[in-house]
C-alpha cells in the first residue's frame, strides 16, 4: 500500500485527532506531495494510523491517516490483523512481529534495537514484493 502525504502539519486534522495529543502547530517528518509505502495500520482511539518511514533516519512513525491519500491500495500478502475493542489501540494490520507481538510494537516506538532490526527486514521484504 502507498500513500501520497496531503500535508505534514496538524492544521487541517480532525477534532477526535486532535483529542489523542496532535494539535494544529505539531508538525510531521514528512515531505508534502512525497509517496510512501504503508508497514502498518493502527486505530487508535477511533482514529486511524499509518506506520511509514519518514525523513528521520530509517525510524518508523505511527502518522494520523488524514495527512495522506492513498495512491496504491493493495496490501501485502503476508499481513495479519488483531481486534481488540478494549484496548485504545484497537485494531493492528501489518506484518506478523507488529500484529502478534505486543512488544515489538511496543520496541518501534521505544526506538529499540531489535525492533528497530525487525521492522527494517520487514521493509525490505514489503518493499520488494511492490517494485
Amino acid at each position: 500500500m502507498k500513500v501520497k502525504c496531503k500535508m505534514n502539519t496538524g492544521l487541517e486534522l480532525s477534532e477526535k485527532t486532535y483529542e489523542i495529543g496532535y494539535s494544529p502547530e505539531t508538525i510531521f517528518d514528512l515531505k508534502k506531495d512525497e509517496q510512501y509505502s504503508v508497514y502498518g495500520i493502527c486505530e487508535w482511539n477511533s482514529s486511524l494510523h499509518f506506520l511509514i518511514k519518514g525523513e528521520e533516519d530509517n525510524f518508523p512513525s505511527w502518522y494520523p491517516s488524514e495527512l495522506f491519500e492513498v495512491t496504491e491500495k493493495q496490501l501485502p500478502l503476508e499481513w495479519y490483523f488483531n481486534f481488540d475493542r478494549d484496548n485504545d489501540i484497537s485494531a493492528v494490520w501489518g506484518y506478523k512481529e507488529l500484529v502478534m507481538d505486543e512488544s515489538h510494537f511496543d520496541g518501534l516506538m521505544e526506538r529499540e534495537n531489535d525492533a528497530l532490526k525487525v521492522f527494517l527486514e520487514r521493509k525490505k521484504e514489503i518493499d520488494e514484493d511492490f517494485c
